[in-house]
């Protein structure tokens, strides 16, 4: 089995500047938060001056407030200013537009709440201990991703469907397949851009049903209606069916209930010479790198909804269940380092 090496240490030099640069975090995201709340990028297609936004603000005190604002807009990157007139980049054209396919302000929203909703009581709950967690917050049930599939959408539309596409189009056996099943898909944009890719390939998408109605939104959407089909279930529990030439994963092997016995059934699903793609994160140095990883999940780690992987941990699952080669490759992604595992079945 091919596997990553991954870093003994982690030893940055002392730097007082790194106490700096997290007081401005809050700050930042409070920006973001606010230019969403005000749906801001909408009225700078609109208006550019101070004045003119002012007034569709109904601000009554004046514009110097706004004016600090939109400074601070443009200063992360959301906004231009030239002889003091404010336009959008394209950055917020692109991903802060409610209208743009790719609008990832739902999806900062929703993770917000996930991310930061215990970060205020760190100390009672390192003393108390894991506090009982909501339905509608719990990882593991419908309600959750019920709220968040549509989010998942615009986040798959921003790119990652292309990657996904990309990294399967690159395979030897890509002309070949036939069949491919994305487990745990979301909206499913990911499959839906493979099978776009290949003249005759059809796809299945198994997730819970309430996400499954979204995804099958998409694929009307899409025109696939005759390429695309669906298993709607937990994936412990659903009979996948057989031969399939593909299986991917894509960061939602967390609610495995038995792994040894879930893989071993991933390989039985897979025709002779079929692939299975997992991309997940995986943790290093005794799980305290990638920074991205740990403390983005630190609120759900603390209510008892600690799911990253360790890396490494899902490849050393796979020739046990009989896969005959299995790859792990490094990347570095926008939303931090993953691990994409490739395994083969014999044939």
């Amino acid at each position: 089995m091919k596997t990553l090496k991954p870093a003994n240490h982690y030893a940055p030099e002392p730097d007082p500047g790194m106490v700096f640069d997290l007081l401005v975090g809050p700050v930042r995201l409070a920006v973001l938060d606010a230019a969403l709340q005000m749906d801001m990028t909408a009225i700078l297609e609109k208006e550019s001056s101070p004045k003119g936004i002012a007034e569709i603000l109904h601000a009554e005190n004046g514009t110097d407030n706004l004016v600090h604002f939109l400074d601070a807009m443009a200063a992360m990157g959301f906004a231009k200013k030239k002889d003091g007139e404010y336009t959008n980049t394209p950055f917020a054209t692109t991903y802060l537009r409610k209208e743009s396919p790719t609008y990832l302000g739902g999806m900062v929203q929703n993770l917000s709440h996930m991310q930061h909703r215990n970060l205020g009581r760190i100390p009672e709950l390192i003393r108390q201990g894991p506090p009982e967690v909501k339905r509608q917050d719990r990882l593991d049930g419908e309600e959750r991703w019920k709220q968040s599939v549509r989010h998942l959408a615009s986040y798959q539309k921003a790119g990652m469907a292309d990657f996904v596409a990309d990294t399967v189009a690159s395979l030897p056996e890509f002309a070949t397949m036939r069949r491919m099943l994305d487990i745990g898909c979301g909206p499913g944009l990911m499959c839906m851009a493979v099978v776009k890719r290949h003249p005759v390939m059809q796809g299945v998408l198994c997730d819970l049903p309430p996400v499954l109605e979204v995804a099958r939104e998409e694929i009307t959407a899409a025109g696939l209606e005759d390429r695309i089909s669906t298993i709607a279930g937990n994936y412990n529990e659903v009979d996948f069916g057989h031969d399939y030439d593909l299986i991917w994963a894509s960061q939602t092997l967390y609610y495995i209930r038995d792994f040894a016995a879930m893989f071993s059934r991933l390989h039985d699903t897979l025709a002779p010479g079929g692939v299975f793609i997992s991309f997940h994160e995986g943790l290093t140095c005794e799980r305290t790198q990638p920074p991205g990883v740990v403390l983005s999940r630190l609120s759900l780690a603390l209510e008892g909804q600690d799911v990253s992987f360790d890396q490494g941990q899902i490849a050393a699952y796979l020739p046990g269940a009989g896969f005959s080669s299995v790859e792990v490759h490094a990347l570095d992604l926008p939303q931090g380092p993953m691990e994409l595992i490739i395994a083969r079945k014999g044939k």
